[in-house]
């Protein structure tokens, strides 16, 4: 056994998943996926990732969500703010077209990874006057928009249209 291999972690894990997922989709995701692609056994992960295969893809999306929340510039006007929103989570989630549909079946877990960014939005919305209850129902609309739209775009790329038609 090498001595100079990367111990593993529960981010190494949630990466390889991704990994696995972007390369052969959600149902070649299994944890012997992932294990062969960190090189070790399978039982080996579940130290990292004891929920087994649902933590490890509760992890997968709380990290692409992170990826969308960093790469997501608020400006404090909050129409702006929506729209870029939306842009970067559609570019996040273009880049990993093979988990649109299980961040969609995971809307609970999606929303508390973006928290941090959520809640800066919903600030220059109450800002701007609306109450919370509607800056929160502003956000879900423009999410599970974007969601859709995304998982109906991946579905056309499939079927060969170009991805220009849709920034026309």
């Amino acid at each position: 056994m090498s001595t100079d291999r990367e111990p593993l972690s529960r981010e190494r894990v949630v990466e390889a998943a991704l990994a696995v997922i972007d390369r052969s989709g959600i149902q070649g995701c299994s944890m012997r996926a992932v294990a062969a692609e960190l090189g070790v056994e399978a039982m080996s992960l579940y130290h990292h990732v004891p929920g087994g295969k649902k933590e490890m893809l509760d992890g997968v999306v709380a990290m692409v969500q992170t990826e969308f929340v960093e790469s997501t510039e608020l400006t404090g006007n909050w129409r702006t703010d929506m729209g870029n929103f939306s842009r970067a989570y559609r570019a996040v989630l273009s880049s990993h077209p093979n988990l649109v549909a299980m961040i969609a079946a995971r809307p609970s877990v999606a929303y508390r990874s973006s928290t941090v960014l959520v809640g800066s939005l919903f600030n220059s919305m109450e800002d701007a006057g609306f109450p919370r209850e509607d800056a929160l129902r502003a956000v879900r609309v423009v999410s599970r928009w974007t969601i859709g739209f995304t998982l109906g775009e991946a579905s056309a790329l499939e079927d060969g249209v170009s991805v220009e038609e849709f920034d026309e």
